[in-house]
């Protein structure tokens, strides 16, 4: 029990996102959630921004050379910044309990807005021993080289890495890596998961 590891994702699993509307004015277009969802995820400004090879300024430039959004910088970042949301339930108390079972790391393709923000809002950060951001690390989720490096820093075999995450996609990759991976969307659908594993 001591030597496995609970990796968890943030936005979706942890926090809630206020994703569909903010990414409907970030487009300036109307379309349907899994559509801006799969456009997103597609963008090349966005990964390099979550990869940190790309300052908010570059990444707002590509962002409107690759979709035309018509945004202002200034409105740019607020509805950027407004894409996260608040704590899911419960969530620092299903943290704590979950560090009991092993140790407790975060794996997130994230960004210097939305981590600073967190930061200063939350103490989402505070249970866990390690934090490995996409733009720290230059790599995002689902690239395989993101998964080993995080074994690699945690010096665990893949086999002893439990990861939480709510993306299929991420979720896959992480599997076919030798990680032990699950699909969940809270704190508690963590918890019963883990209790069932490690108890």
């Amino acid at each position: 029990m001591a030597d496995s590891v609970i990796l968890c994702d943030l936005g979706g699993v942890l926090i809630d996102l206020h994703w569909q509307e903010r990414a409907r004015a970030l487009f300036t277009q109307e379309q349907d959630p899994e559509e801006l969802k799969r456009r997103w995820l597609q963008l090349e400004s966005a990964r390099a921004y979550e990869a940190g090879k790309a300052d908010f300024t570059e990444f707002y430039h590509a962002f409107v050379a690759e979709t035309g959004s018509k945004l202002s910088i200034a409105d740019f970042k607020s509805e950027f910044a407004g894409i996260i949301g608040p704590l899911k339930p419960d969530c620092l108390k299903i943290l704590e309990l979950l560090r009991g079972y092993g140790i407790l790391a975060m794996l997130s393709n994230t960004n210097a807005v939305h981590v600073e923000m967190l930061r200063a809002s939350t103490e989402v950060f505070k249970p866990f021993e390690h934090l490995f951001f996409s733009y720290e690390m230059g790599m995002v989720k689902p690239d395989r080289e993101i998964y080993a490096e995080v074994c690699s820093c945690l010096h665990k075999e893949p086999h002893l890495i439990h990861f939480f995450d709510d993306s299929e996609t991420n979720v896959i990759a992480a599997r076919s890596a030798g990680i032990n991976a699950h699909i969940v969307n809270n704190p508690q659908q963590i918890y019963e998961i883990v209790a069932g594993l490690l108890r």
